[in-house]
Parts: structure tokens; C-alpha cells; sequence
């Protein structure tokens, strides 16, 4: 069943690219069996030759070079075709892949490594989708081959039929072989991902100066070749086993051959056997031999493409699931009236043991600013990207003016948020387009750009820009410049700074490159721009590790170990002296 959806996706997606080219390709296959009549003419020939006949010699010359000339036209034109369709289905599917890998609207699967070496497995195959129409052609075209090149020898002699029995064992070790193939590409997956990760590592400009610093250059050579050894290991055994396995096959096919072939020359010197018959035997031998292995690759062959187009399959589907668990349509609300309210929130990454948001249960007003306050792993970023709709709760539910954000239309809801992250992009394009795509639409507007840039990057960037706004941006480009950490990050904030009505702004640590004062410097005004959004209803996040920022928010949200240990205001925690008052006063301890 999977052999034939795979056949069957292959075959539909290139109708549906060129209909006509899949047409050509499809006529090749009557090549194949004027090809298998060649021999049968050879014969003729030397049969007339031998008896002296003329007409016989003729007519087998004709039919020889037809099924020639006919076999070369089909091919060459088919071989066109395979080409254009090679190139034509692989950019479907290479684009059907990357369309769908970007457009899952979660970030679960990007933090999976059951998923992410299924996807690099797909990556390392994918050439197989572009050559998968070629594949299954070859097949199509060798088992007619195969099977006209048997028929053909047992018209010849019967004996024959003996050496297709002897090159059965290379198609039943077939089997083997695709073990073996299945088991490297698994097991190369996780190799594969280090393998690029180190490479990057050693030749990213990112972490060049600690490489050197620290000296570690030598040491990331060297994990480097275990990580592409570990990686093309399996492949390496897998071809050393199959060498073996062929070599056998072989030894077993031609002990046989040279068997039948002195049988049968026996029988020719006793007049048992014509000469047609031997020259077609001898003829035959070869392509007998090929009958076996052509069937083994095809199968093996057809296999790879099964196995990879199961994996896109597997893709295809994963997004449609996705897709389905987020099946609300409706449009978020023009201004919250009531807030945001967290019901009994959970979720838990997976294999992990413990939750990391547990039975949250939360009130975060409309035209509030809340702050999110913890230690390191309390859960205030996954709480960040579950109101983002980034992830699905495990548990519980998100109610936006009491609508279930399941509900909402997650494009649409994301339209009406904005904000500033700790692990921000750093878009190479011009300053200017770099802080525009904050609000596509008003990517060019260069009033707006600066607009945000004075609201949440102050002007301290503007003045390191050779060309101002116009400045390109990376060091890797021609006329690029590169930025300082702190003034990439105050680009992301502007950035984050575009949209001017959001409903939901989120601020996850977007100041952890800068000093205190900058951060509380900014956060003054966060704090002054979200009580003027507050009139749309308005929440605005702060996520920080730096208390003595939060003293203007409405709300302070304490997290510990995925709970909420506290709520309030900074005034009324201090004065409780709980968890927060604690964590404040240690954290002041640090600054005196």
C-alpha cells in the first residue's frame, strides 16, 4: 500500500507540473521492449548467415535497426522529459517541504528531537523526491526489460530459465540492503543535525573569539570528524555489505552460467542445439546476470523513494494536525474590555517530567501592565509563547475577553500583538526595512521607523549608523556594518515598537544586553506608551530578571516552578515580605 501512494504521489505531482512531459516519459518505457528484441535479430542474422540464406539476413537487418532507431528516439526524448521533470517535481516538492516547515504556526515541533531527526532524515533524502519520477521509470522500464529478457530465454532454451534461478538470490538479499539503507538513515539523522551544528559553530563569526580564546579550535576539529564519521559511518558499512553480498551473488550466478553454457555447448557439437540458439544463449547470459541485480536495484531504488516520500507524507501530515488543533476563524476583538484570563494553564515540553506552566490560574486586566518576575526556569518565557499561541497548552485554556484563544484566528491574533524578545533576529537588510518589518505594511514608512525608533531604541542607535536609516546592515555584505549586542537588541525593540494599537505587547527580557539603567530607563517608557494603548485594552508583558525595573507596572506575577507564588503590586509584595520581597532584597544586596 505505501509502495503504491508513493507511486501514485509521484506520478500525480508530475501530471500536475507538465502533464505532457509526464506523457513522453511514460512512451519511454516501449523502448524497453524493442530493446529486449534486439538479441532476437542478432540471432536471425547469424542463423541466415550460417545457412546461407539472404532473406533471413535481411530481414533481421531491417527489424534491428527499427527496434534500434525506434528504442533511440523513445529514449531520447523520454531522457528530455526525465530531465525537465526532474528539475519540475524536485522544486515542487522542495517547495511544498519549506512552505510547510515555515508555516506551522507553532514552535513544538522545533524543540523535538524525535521530529527534528525525522526532518533532517527527509533533508539528507531529499534529493530522492527530484529524482523519484526517474526512479519509478527506471523500475517500470527494467521489469519490462526483465521480464522480456526472460521470455526471450526460454524460447532460446529452457536451460536458460536455470540462470534467472541463479540470480534470484541477489534479489532476495534485496531485503538485506533495504534493512541496512533504513537503518543508516535513521541512525545518521542526529549525527547529521551535530555535524551542522559544529560546522556552523567553527565557521560563524558568533562564536569565533571564545574558539580562540579558550583554544578550543583543535578540540572542535576533532569532535567534527567523530560527528561526520557518526554521520557517514552507516552509510560507509552499509556499502562494504553490500559489496559482499553482490560479490556472492555473483560467484553463485556464474558458477551456473558456465555450467548451462557447457551443457549447452555439448549439445550444440551433437547437433542437439542450433547455432541461433547458442549465439541467443551466449547473448542472453549478460543480460540474465543483469536481471537479477537491475530488479535488486530497482527495488532498492523504489524503497528509497517509498521511505522518503513517507517522510514528507509524514511532514504533510504533521501540519495538517497542527493546522487542526488550531481550527478557529474568528477575528480577535478591535479593543479588550475585560483582559486576558489563564484557567487552569499547563504544559509540559516534551519528555519532560515536570510541567513548566502548572495549573496556572491568572486575571491580567485590559490597559494593564504586568510584569513577570521568577528565577531562571520558572516558566515565565513559555508562559510568554503560550499567549502568543507558540505553543498549545497541555492543559487549561487562555480566554481573551472570555473567547477561548483556540477560537481566534492564530494569523489574526498575532496581527494584534507585537513585542521584543531575548532571542531576537538580527535581519541583515537595511536599518531602516530591519525595524520596519515590525509592521509590514508600514515596512517603508520612514516616519513610522523613526517613530519606533525614538519610543523604544531612544536615539542612542541612530548616531552609530554611517547612513542612518539607510545603513545596511552585517559586516558580511558589501558596505555592511555590523552592531554591538545592545545595538542590535535596541533595533529588535524598535522593531517590536512598530505596531502602534496592539492588543498584546510582549517584552520577553528584550533588555538583557543592556545595563540596568538603560533597561529601567526604557521600561519608564513602555510603561507610559502601554497606559496611552490603554484605551485599545491594551496588556502589556515585561518578562525581567531586574526587579527594581517592575516598580511601575500595575501587576507583578511572581512565578516559581511553573506556579504562580504571588500577585500584586511591588508595593503590596515588599510589604508582605514573601517570595518577592525576598528575591528583591537579594538581588539589591548585589547592587550595594
Amino acid at each position: 500500500m505505501k509502495t503504491l501512494r508513493a507511486i501514485w504521489l509521484v506520478l500525480s505531482r508530475s501530471a500536475r507540473v507538465s502533464p505532457g512531459q509526464t506523457v513522453i516519459c511514460l512512451l519511454e518505457l516501449l523502448g524497453s521492449v524493442f530493446q529486449v528484441l534486439q538479441p532476437m535479430f542478432l540471432a536471425w542474422f547469424v542463423s541466415g548467415a550460417v545457412a546461407g540464406q539472404l532473406r533471413p539476413m535481411i530481414t533481421a537487418s531491417i527489424g534491428f535497426c527499427a527496434v534500434i532507431s525506434i528504442a533511440m528516439i523513445l529514449q531520447l526524448a523520454g531522457n528530455n522529459a526525465r530531465i525537465n521533470q526532474r528539475e519540475k517535481v524536485g522544486f515542487s516538492f522542495d517547495t511544498d517541504i519549506a512552505s510547510m516547515t515555515a508555516g506551522i504556526p507553532t514552535l513544538d515541533h522545533l524543540e523535538s528531537a524525535e521530529y527534528l531527526d525525522e526532518l533532517q532524515a527527509l533533508h539528507d533524502q531529499q534529493s530522492a523526491l527530484g529524482d523519484a519520477l526517474n526512479m519509478i521509470l527506471n523500475t517500470m522500464r527494467n521489469v519490462v526489460w526483465a521480464g522480456g529478457t526472460i521470455i526471450l530465454a526460454s524460447t532460446a532454451d529452457p536451460r536458460l530459465l536455470l540462470l534467472a534461478v541463479a540470480g534470484l538470490p541477489s534479489l532476495l538479499t534485496t531485503k538485506w540492503s533495504i534493512g541496512w539503507q533504513a537503518k543508516a538513515e535513521k541512525t545518521s539523522a542526529e549525527p547529521g543535525r551535530r555535524t551542522q551544528h559544529l560546522f556552523e559553530l567553527g565557521t560563524r563569526a558568533d562564536g569565533a573569539a571564545e574558539l580562540r580564546v579558550f583554544g578550543l579550535s583543535g578540540a572542535l576539529h576533532h569532535r567534527l570528524g567523530v560527528a561526520i564519521r557518526a554521520w557517514r559511518g552507516p552509510f560507509v558499512s552499509l556499502g562494504r555489505r553490500d559489496g559482499a553480498v553482490a560479490a556472492v551473488n555473483a560467484a553463485i550466478f556464474y558458477s551456473a552460467a558456465i555450467a548451462v553454457l557447457a551443457w549447452m555447448l555439448h549439445d550444440l557439437i551433437t547437433g542437439q542445439v542450433t547455432v541461433a540458439a547458442m549465439v541467443l544463449a551466449v547473448m542472453l547470459v549478460g543480460r540474465l546476470q543483469s536481471v537479477g541485480q537491475t530488479l535488486e536495484w530497482s527495488v532498492r531504488m523504489l524503497s528509497r523513494v517509498v521511505r522518503t516520500t513517507n517522510r514528507f507524507v509524514w511532514l504533510r501530515q504533521y501540519a495538517t494536525t497542527v493546522a487542526k488543533a488550531h481550527p478557529g476563524r474568528q477575528q480577535p476583538p478591535a479593543r479588550l474590555r475585560h483582559g486576558l484570563r489563564l484557567e487552569n494553564l499547563s504544559y509540559r515540553y516534551a519528555g519532560a517530567e515536570a510541567a513548566s506552566i502548572d495549573g496556572v490560574n491568572l486575571d491580567l486586566p485590559a490597559g494593564s501592565v504586568v510584569a513577570l518576575v521568577g528565577e531562571n526556569g520558572a516558566g515565565k518565557s513559555t508562559l510568554v509563547k503560550l499567549l502568543a499561541g507558540m505553543y498549545q497548552p497541555s492543559d487549561g485554556r487562555i480566554l481573551v475577553d472570555g473567547t477561548d484563544l483556540r477560537e481566534f484566528d492564530l494569523e489574526a491574533w498575532r496581527a494584534r500583538m507585537s513585542g521584543a524578545f531575548q532571542d531576537y533576529a538580527r535581519f541583515e537588510l537595511t536599518a531602516q526595512r530591519s525595524i520596519g518589518l515590525g509592521d509590514l505594511p508600514s515596512l517603508d514608512d520612514r516616519d513610522r521607523v523613526e517613530l519606533a525608533l525614538r519610543a523604544g531604541a531612544d536615539d542612542g542607535v541612530l548616531p552609530a549608523l554611517p547612513a542612518g536609516l539607510d545603513t545596511r546592515l552585517g559586516s558580511t555584505w558589501p558596505d555592511g556594518v555590523d552592531l554591538s549586542g545592545g545595538q542590535w537588541q535596541r533595533l529588535a525593540i524598535a522593531r517590536g515598537m512598530m505596531r502602534g494599537d496592539p492588543l498584546l505587547l510582549l517584552l520577553d527580557e528584550p533588555t538583557a544586553a543592556l545595563d540596568a539603567a538603560t533597561e529601567n530607563a526604557l521600561f519608564e517608557r513602555y510603561a507610559e506608551a502601554a497606559r496611552m494603548a490603554g484605551g485599545h485594552g491594551a496588556v502589556t508583558i515585561l518578562v525581567t530578571h531586574r526587579f527594581s525595573t517592575v516598580a511601575a507596572a500595575d501587576l507583578v506575577v511572581v512565578l516559581d516552578r511553573g506556579r504562580v507564588a504571588e500577585v500584586g503590586t511591588h508595593t503590596d509584595l515588599m510589604t508582605r515580605g514573601g517570595h518577592y520581597a525576598e528575591l528583591y532584597d537579594l538581588q539589591a544586596r548585589g547592587y550595594r
